[in-house]
Protein backbone atom coordinates (compact mmCIF):
# COMPACT_ATOMS: atom_id res chain seq x y z
CA UNK A 1 0.00 0.00 0.00
CA UNK A 2 2.79 2.41 0.91
CA UNK A 3 4.54 1.63 -2.37
CA UNK A 4 1.41 2.51 -4.38
CA UNK A 5 0.99 5.75 -2.45
CA UNK A 6 4.64 6.61 -3.09
CA UNK A 7 4.22 5.92 -6.83
CA UNK A 8 1.12 8.14 -7.00
CA UNK A 9 2.90 10.96 -5.14
CA UNK A 10 5.92 10.66 -7.44
CA UNK A 11 3.70 10.92 -10.54
CA UNK A 12 1.92 13.93 -9.06
CA UNK A 13 5.18 15.71 -8.23
CA UNK A 14 6.66 15.08 -11.68
CA UNK A 15 3.52 16.51 -13.31
CA UNK A 16 3.88 19.67 -11.20
CA UNK A 17 7.60 20.14 -11.78
CA UNK A 18 9.13 23.23 -13.34
CA UNK A 19 9.26 23.53 -17.12
CA UNK A 20 12.21 21.95 -18.87
CA UNK A 21 15.27 23.99 -19.65
CA UNK A 22 15.58 24.69 -23.38
CA UNK A 23 18.64 26.14 -25.04
CA UNK A 24 19.04 27.13 -28.67
CA UNK A 25 21.63 25.30 -30.72
CA UNK A 26 25.18 26.64 -30.62
CA UNK A 27 26.19 28.75 -33.60
CA UNK A 28 29.48 29.36 -35.30
CA UNK A 29 31.01 32.66 -36.42
CA UNK A 30 34.32 32.21 -38.15
CA UNK A 31 36.54 30.23 -35.82
CA UNK A 32 34.29 30.84 -32.79
CA UNK A 33 31.67 28.48 -31.38
CA UNK A 34 29.02 30.46 -29.50
CA UNK A 35 26.51 28.96 -27.08
CA UNK A 36 23.69 30.80 -25.29
CA UNK A 37 22.49 30.21 -21.74
CA UNK A 38 20.08 32.28 -19.65
CA UNK A 39 19.62 33.04 -15.98
CA UNK A 40 17.18 31.98 -14.77
CA UNK A 41 17.59 28.83 -16.87
CA UNK A 42 13.87 28.83 -17.65
CA UNK A 43 13.27 32.28 -19.11
CA UNK A 44 10.48 34.48 -17.85
CA UNK A 45 8.93 37.73 -18.95
CA UNK A 46 10.96 40.66 -17.65
CA UNK A 47 14.69 40.90 -17.06
CA UNK A 48 16.77 37.84 -17.94
CA UNK A 49 20.53 37.48 -17.93
CA UNK A 50 22.08 36.23 -21.16
CA UNK A 51 25.39 34.38 -21.13
CA UNK A 52 27.22 33.86 -24.39
CA UNK A 53 29.87 31.17 -23.99
CA UNK A 54 32.56 31.53 -26.65
CA UNK A 55 35.18 28.93 -27.58
CA UNK A 56 37.86 29.07 -30.24
CA UNK A 57 39.52 25.72 -30.91
CA UNK A 58 39.19 24.79 -27.25
CA UNK A 59 40.39 28.17 -25.97
CA UNK A 60 38.09 30.24 -23.82
CA UNK A 61 40.04 33.46 -23.35
CA UNK A 62 39.72 35.56 -26.51
CA UNK A 63 41.18 39.05 -26.09
CA UNK A 64 39.75 41.85 -28.24
CA UNK A 65 36.40 40.13 -28.93
CA UNK A 66 33.57 42.65 -28.60
CA UNK A 67 29.99 41.42 -28.28
CA UNK A 68 26.88 43.61 -28.28
CA UNK A 69 23.39 42.18 -27.77
CA UNK A 70 19.77 43.28 -27.82
CA UNK A 71 16.22 41.94 -27.75
CA UNK A 72 13.25 43.57 -29.52
CA UNK A 73 12.45 45.19 -26.14
CA UNK A 74 15.91 46.67 -25.54
CA UNK A 75 18.61 48.63 -27.32
CA UNK A 76 22.12 47.46 -28.22
CA UNK A 77 24.37 47.06 -25.20
CA UNK A 78 27.79 45.52 -24.69
CA UNK A 79 27.94 42.06 -23.14
CA UNK A 80 30.65 42.18 -20.50
CA UNK A 81 33.39 39.53 -20.39
CA UNK A 82 33.45 37.48 -17.21
CA UNK A 83 37.19 37.32 -16.58
CA UNK A 84 39.12 35.01 -18.88
CA UNK A 85 36.36 32.41 -19.00
CA UNK A 86 35.04 33.11 -22.50
CA UNK A 87 31.68 34.10 -21.02
CA UNK A 88 30.02 37.38 -21.97
CA UNK A 89 26.97 38.41 -19.96
CA UNK A 90 24.28 41.08 -19.81
CA UNK A 91 20.72 41.29 -18.48
CA UNK A 92 18.07 42.44 -20.95
CA UNK A 93 14.30 42.84 -21.02
CA UNK A 94 12.20 40.11 -22.63
CA UNK A 95 8.54 41.02 -23.23
CA UNK A 96 7.27 38.38 -25.66
CA UNK A 97 8.37 34.93 -24.53
CA UNK A 98 6.91 33.29 -27.64
CA UNK A 99 8.55 35.44 -30.32
CA UNK A 100 11.50 37.45 -28.96
CA UNK A 101 14.99 36.70 -30.19
CA UNK A 102 18.45 37.66 -29.03
CA UNK A 103 20.40 39.62 -31.63
CA UNK A 104 24.19 39.47 -31.38
CA UNK A 105 26.82 41.68 -33.04
CA UNK A 106 30.43 40.50 -32.94
CA UNK A 107 33.61 42.40 -33.68
CA UNK A 108 37.09 40.88 -33.71
CA UNK A 109 40.24 42.33 -35.27
CA UNK A 110 38.34 44.32 -37.92
CA UNK A 111 35.84 41.55 -38.75
CA UNK A 112 32.16 42.17 -38.07
CA UNK A 113 29.40 39.59 -37.80
CA UNK A 114 25.86 39.04 -36.58
CA UNK A 115 23.92 36.11 -35.13
CA UNK A 116 20.33 35.61 -34.00
CA UNK A 117 19.29 33.20 -31.26
CA UNK A 118 15.69 32.09 -30.76
CA UNK A 119 14.55 32.32 -27.15
CA UNK A 120 11.67 29.86 -27.37
CA UNK A 121 11.66 26.33 -28.86
CA UNK A 122 8.59 26.89 -31.05
CA UNK A 123 10.57 29.47 -33.07
CA UNK A 124 12.90 26.74 -34.32
CA UNK A 125 10.28 24.17 -35.32
CA UNK A 126 9.48 25.83 -38.68
CA UNK A 127 13.10 25.52 -39.87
Amino acid sequence: MKLKLFAVMLCFLSACSAPEVWRPAAQQWGEFDIRLETRPEVMRQGMNEFLLIVNRKGQRHIPDLLIKIRTPSSGWTQAMPDGALGIYRRALLVNDMQHDQLYVRLSYHGKEGALTFDLFPANTSAE
